[in-house]
C-alpha cells in the first residue's frame, strides 16, 4: 500500500472516530461531570448510611460510565469511611473511560454489560468480606488520600469543544471532502493531545465551569486513544493484508486471555483500545466482558502510589475474575 492510500485510510478513520465518538462522549462525560461538581451525589453520606449494601452501592456507582465512581470509593476506603469488600466491589464493577465509547456506539450491549459487572463485582465484594478467601485479601486498614485530576485551564475547556463543533460540521455537511474533514478531525485529536499536557489550573467556583473543565479533559483523552486506536489497527490491518483480523477472530480463548492481559495494564488507554475493537466487531463479548473486569481504570493509581501491596493485589483479582467469567461466558470453562 503506498503512501497517498495509508494518508486516505488514516484521514477516514479519523473522521469516522470523530462522528461516531466525540460528541455523545463529550455529552455524556459532562452530565457525569456536572451531577459531581453540583453536589447531587453525596457518596461519603450515602454509603455511610448503608454499610450493610455498600458492595451493592459501590458495584453500581463504579458501573457508572468514567472513573469517578471507583476514584471515590477508593478514596472512600483510605479514609475508612467503606469496608474492603466495597472497594473490590468498585475496582472489579468499574468500566473505566471505555464505557463512553460502548455508550456511543452499542447502547443496548453497553447496558447488558453494565448490568453483568455490577452484579458480579457485588458478589465479588461480599465474598471478601465474609469468606476464607476474604481473610486472605482483606489487608490492614490504612490511610491514604486520592489526588484530583489537573483541570484544564478555562480557554482550553472552551476552545476543544468549540474545534469539535467545527469538525463535525465539516465530517456532515461535507462527506466527500475526506482530506478537509479528516484533516479537521487529525488536528482536533492533535490538540487534544497537547492540551492535556498543559499545566493545572485553579478550580473555579461555578459547578458548570468545573464540570466543563473535567469533562473537556477527559473527552479530548478519550477521542486521542480512540484515534490512535483506530488508525494503528486499520493501518496495520490493511499492511498486513487482512491478517491482523483473521487472527482476531481465529481464537475465543486467546482472544479472552489478551483482553484480560490488557485490563491488568493501569489506567483507561488500554481500555479503550479492546472496547474499540468490539464495537467495530473484531472482538467477541465475551473477551470485551473479561477485559471490563480485570481492568480497574485511573482508580489504581492512587493505590499504585500510597497502596503497593493493596494494589497488587486488586490487580491479581479482577485478573481471575475476569479470565474465568469471560471462559464461562465463551463456554470454554464449565
Amino acid at each position: 500500500m503506498d503512501t497517498t492510500h495509508l494518508l486516505q485510510l488514516t484521514l477516514i478513520t479519523t473522521k469516522e472516530a470523530l462522528v461516531g465518538v466525540a460528541l455523545p462522549v463529550a455529552l455524556l462525560l459532562f452530565a457525569v461531570a456536572y451531577v459531581e461538581a453540583a453536589g447531587y451525589l453525596d457518596f461519603e453520606r450515602l454509603f455511610a448510611k448503608a454499610r450493610g449494601l455498600q458492595p451493592v452501592l459501590g458495584a453500581v456507582a463504579s458501573a457508572v460510565p468514567g472513573c469517578a465512581g471507583s476514584i471515590t470509593l477508593t478514596r472512600l476506603y483510605g479514609l475508612g469511611a467503606v469496608t474492603a469488600g466495597t472497594l473490590y466491589a468498585a475496582h472489579v464493577a468499574t468500566l473505566g473511560d471505555a464505557a463512553f465509547v460502548l455508550w456511543s456506539r452499542q447502547p443496548l450491549e453497553t447496558l447488558a454489560l453494565t448490568a453483568i459487572v455490577a452484579a458480579i463485582g457485588a458478589i465479588f465484594g461480599y465474598v471478601v468480606q465474609s469468606t476464607v478467601v476474604g481473610r486472605f485479601l482483606r489487608l490492614e486498614d490504612a490511610t491514604f488520600s486520592c489526588p484530583v485530576p489537573n483541570r484544564l485551564p478555562l480557554w482550553a475547556a472552551a476552545l476543544w469543544p468549540a474545534l469539535l463543533l467545527l469538525g463535525l460540521f465539516a465530517a456532515l455537511l461535507m462527506p466527500m471532502q475526506t482530506f478537509l474533514s479528516g484533516g479537521i478531525a487529525l488536528g482536533l485529536a492533535a490538540l487534544g493531545a497537547v492540551i492535556l499536557r498543559l499545566p493545572p489550573a485553579p478550580e473555579p467556583k461555578r459547578p458548570l465551569a468545573r464540570a466543563l473543565q473535567s469533562s473537556v479533559r477527559d473527552a479530548a483523552e478519550i477521542v486521542v486513544w480512540v484515534v490512535a486506536a483506530d488508525v494503528l489497527f486499520q493501518v496495520a490491518n490493511a499492511v498486513s493484508h487482512g491478517l491482523l483480523v483473521q487472527m482476531l477472530h481465529g481464537d475465543v480463548l486467546a482472544d479472552v486471555l489478551l483482553a484480560t492481559a490488557v485490563g491488568l495494564i493501569p489506567g483507561c488507554g488500554p481500555q479503550i483500545v479492546v472496547a474499540t475493537l468490539f464495537v467495530s466487531g473484531d472482538l467477541p463479548f465475551a473477551a470485551l466482558l473479561a477485559n471490563t473486569l480485570s481492568q480497574h481504570g485511573d482508580a489504581i493509581f492512587p493505590l499504585l502510589k500510597a497502596q503497593r501491596r493493596l494494589a497488587a493485589y486488586l490487580t491479581l483479582a479482577g485478573g481471575v475474575v475476569g479470565a474465568v467469567v469471560g471462559l464461562m461466558w465463551a463456554g470454554i470453562m464449565p
